[in-house]
């Protein structure tokens, strides 16, 4: 899962809850950035192990992509359901039951006899994956009693996914190699175990679990500027996940990169996003959002278009990878920011929540499109596609612009 579906989700003002007391708020804190990157793992580690998944699994690579589009669709779709219909006292509760069967998923996957019972797995997952990270965070941000710890709080918890873009990937994609994919997909399992434990010892809250009516939630929608907003983020996500999903195949046709450079150049892009997501934040607050989002979105897309050049040194390809990630990530705040900067207090949860739909709808969107792409015409002409996306994304946050001065 990427940190801009999980800083987007409601839940994380859907829950309310108390203070640990006497508990240790930091240990819990930590426990559940540990899930978070458990999560954040599970979601990029496709990316790297395609070609020998797609092999076991008996599928095309263009196939087994559609395994990202499963994942992303269930957690964009599956979160707001479950917590429609769950009413729990204790989230600690919710995020026991949520963990565990995030662990069974896992097993499921790495056991996995055939394409469908991978489906099925994956679907579990992204939906375990939509409910634990938002309410992850509200937990945490709840966990410390001060309020100006709780951003502190809140940024680690979130933290976890960038952490796995940086660490976690590549270290699964290295398991891969040593052994098998299937024991990369243990190791995603083993660590979630971990943090269970520690969430049934160190998670100590209570309070309801609310759910904002559905009516609410779609009401934006009729606003011209927030619908263009949406499909910007769509069509942004669209463009990345179009290359990061069949990053292995599409850097194997360049002698320079090859396969066994794809987890070196996916741990250069979780460095390039930890530097976007900081910088990104600062010129924010400094410039304010539109400013700060034009100029990630013409830099993410000149950087697309530039992959074949790029991709044909080591070198050129890192620096390819890191401007994606500063690019990419910076994006987040400033989108978020856009969208709800002279709105009121109690309209922003909504609107991030549409956000955060729009990302996994996005990331699903790419999945499916590149696929298309390899299949029809290889995994060398996968730029073109992302570039067209990107150029899209860059048009339509000019427009909804455009909507937002007029009255």
């Amino acid at each position: 899962m990427s940190q801009a579906e999980q800083k987007s989700s409601p839940i994380t003002q859907d829950v309310n809850v108390a203070p640990t007391g006497a508990t240790a708020p930091w240990l819990s804190v930590v426990v559940l950035a540990l899930g978070t990157f458990c999560v954040g793992t599970d979601n990029f580690l496709i990316a790297g192990i395609l070609s020998p998944m797609s092999a076991s699994l008996h599928v095309s690579v263009a196939a087994a992509g559609q395994f990202v589009t499963a994942y992303s669709i269930a957690y964009a779709v599956g979160a707001p359901i479950v917590m429609t219909v769950a009413r729990v006292r204790h989230p600690r509760h919710l995020l026991n039951a949520v963990i565990a069967l995030f662990v069974l998923a896992n097993v499921l996957a790495a056991a996995a006899p055939d394409a469908a019972v991978m489906a099925v797995a994956r679907i579990l997952a992204g939906c375990l994956g939509g409910v634990y990270s938002p309410l992850a965070a509200a937990v945490a941000a709840r966990s410390v009693p001060a309020n100006p710890r709780r951003g502190r709080a809140l940024a680690i918890v979130l933290g976890g996914a960038s952490l796995a873009a940086l660490a976690g990937v590549p270290i699964g994609i290295w398991i891969a190699r040593l052994g098998s994919w299937r024991v990369s997909f243990l190791f995603v399992a083993a660590l979630a175990v971990v943090a269970a434990v520690g969430i049934a010892v160190a998670v100590r809250v209570g309070g309801d679990t609310p759910s904002v009516p559905l009516r609410a939630r779609v009401a934006p929608l009729r606003e011209p500027f927030i619908l263009l907003s949406l499909f910007v983020t769509l069509a942004n996500m669209c463009s990345g996940f179009l290359i990061y999903t069949y990053i292995e195949p599409m850097f194997s046709v360049y002698p320079a990169l090859g396969r066994d450079a794809v987890g070196p150049l996916i741990t250069v892009q979780g460095l390039g996003a930890l530097v976007g997501l900081s910088f990104g934040s600062s010129l924010v607050d400094r410039f304010g959002g539109r400013p700060v989002l034009l100029g990630c979105l013409v830099v993410f897309t000149a950087d697309m278009g530039l992959i074949p050049l790029a991709a044909h040194t080591l070198v050129t390809g890192v620096m390819f990878m890191f401007v994606w990630g500063i690019s990419g990530w910076a994006f987040v705040p400033a989108q978020q920011h856009s969208m709800i900067a002279s709105r009121a207090p109690e309209q922003a949860p909504v609107l991030l929540s549409l956000n955060g739909s729009a990302t996994s709808f996005g990331i699903a969107a790419g999945s499916a499109a590149g696929g298309f792409v390899v299949a029809a015409w290889g995994a060398s002409r996968l730029w073109l596609a992302a570039t067209a996306f990107a150029a899209i994304s860059l048009a339509l946050a000019l427009a909804a612009l455009g909507a937002r001065r007029r009255p």
